[in-house]
């Protein structure tokens, strides 16, 4: 079991990432964990574009040019809504 989850380091990494964002959305701010989630995605392109098919495990999906420009567009557009959402001032 051990050496199944060394295999699949890639989408937990990207995990790791988004449990972050929501724990910055919950107790710091809406847009450092928006920010942060938007990176994770991104990182998750990173690590898409970057290894091959078999090395990326379950961050495999479909096939890889599908992947990666369902990754990079959900990513930047994660990130461009982060920065451009106004701040509530309650």
């Amino acid at each position: 079991m051990n050496n199944a989850l060394r295999r699949q380091w890639p989408i937990l990494s990207v995990y790791t990432g988004i449990i972050l964002a929501v724990i910055a959305i919950i107790w710091i701010d809406f847009r450092v964990g928006a920010v942060t989630l938007a990176l994770s995605v991104l990182w998750a392109f990173v690590l898409r574009y970057r290894l091959t098919d078999s090395q990326a495990g379950w961050l495999r999906i479909r096939r890889r040019r599908v992947d990666l420009t369902m990754l990079a567009a959900l990513g930047v557009a994660l990130l461009i809504l982060a920065l451009v959402v106004p701040a509530f001032r309650g």
